[in-house]
């Protein structure tokens, strides 16, 4: 039966809200689409993450072709991190259903705030593009692949596409524009979160329909977050992105510790 009217104009306009947040922040817009739909919709969280993944998938497509008009697409570096990225999804896939919940948002909070707070350190803006990047030598490549790897872990742990690690790590360690780290980490996304969301499909939590209807208005809201990221200057965007990093890392980490001292088994929003 398909869904009234209403819900479906409300699940197109989210998307565009979120995928605004996607497109601007080179972020998939799981970390706030996966709340809305626990706190707001009261959907199982398992089940929000894993069509959060559908709506990822399409804002990041649509913000990585806005971005590589601009040439702020570094694809050689992307097709690396892209491996490590299914690799890290596959082993995040047998690490979630190991592990405590509280414990993996706790440690992933602090890794959020420490990557904010590198942010907002001081440094010298870095006017990098696709040919001043650093040489394609043995240590760059397997240090593309380790961010992909972190990248594939949190998106199959917590449903979001993984750009709020691979963005500052692409700035601070590899010498990326606050836009170019943007415009690859969403190119790097698509297929990193198509991966996680068939492999949820099979057990029955994939709502690809739902998923679908958040994307459309994901792919507008994208288009128009990236094109708003490429206007204005990149240690306004750098600032804007480790604040951002740093309300979400804090408020994972106090949900981790308020869960593990009421119900330490019980799963929370992410």
């Amino acid at each position: 039966m398909a869904p009234p009217k209403n819900t479906v104009v409300a699940d197109v306009a989210v998307g565009g809200g979120v995928g605004v947040f996607s497109g601007a922040f080179g972020v998939g817009g799981g970390l706030m689409l996966v709340p809305f739909l626990v706190l707001a919709r009261k959907v199982p969280q398992k089940v929000a993450q894993a069509t959060s993944l559908v709506m990822v998938a399409m804002a990041a497509a649509a913000g990585a072709l806005r971005y590589s008009l601009e040439q702020s697409v570094a694809w050689v570096p992307a097709l690396v991190v892209v491996v490590g990225g299914l690799v890290g999804a596959w082993l995040g896939a047998h690490i979630v259903q190991r592990s405590r919940n509280a414990t993996l948002q706790s440690l992933f909070g602090i890794l959020v705030v420490v990557a904010g707070v590198r942010m907002l350190w001081p440094h010298d803006e870095v006017a990098a593009s696709a040919t001043q990047l650093p040489a394609l030598s043995p240590s760059v490549v397997a240090g593309y692949a380790a961010a992909g790897l972190g990248m594939g872990l949190l998106s199959a742990l917590f449903g979001i596409g993984g750009g709020i690690l691979l963005v500052p790590v692409l700035v601070a360690v590899f010498g990326f524009s606050q836009q170019l780290a943007a415009g690859t980490s969403l190119a790097v996304m698509v297929p990193i979160s198509l991966v996680g969301a068939f492999r949820l499909s099979r057990a029955g939590l994939t709502n690809w329909s739902q998923g679908a209807r958040f994307g459309l208005g994901a792919i507008v809201g994208a288009v128009v977050g990236a094109s708003i990221a490429l206007a204005i200057s990149g240690s306004a965007l750098r600032i804007g992105f480790a604040i951002l990093m740093l309300i979400v890392g804090g408020r994972m980490s106090w949900g981790a510790l308020r869960s593990a001292r009421t119900k330490p088994e019980q799963e929370t929003p992410l």
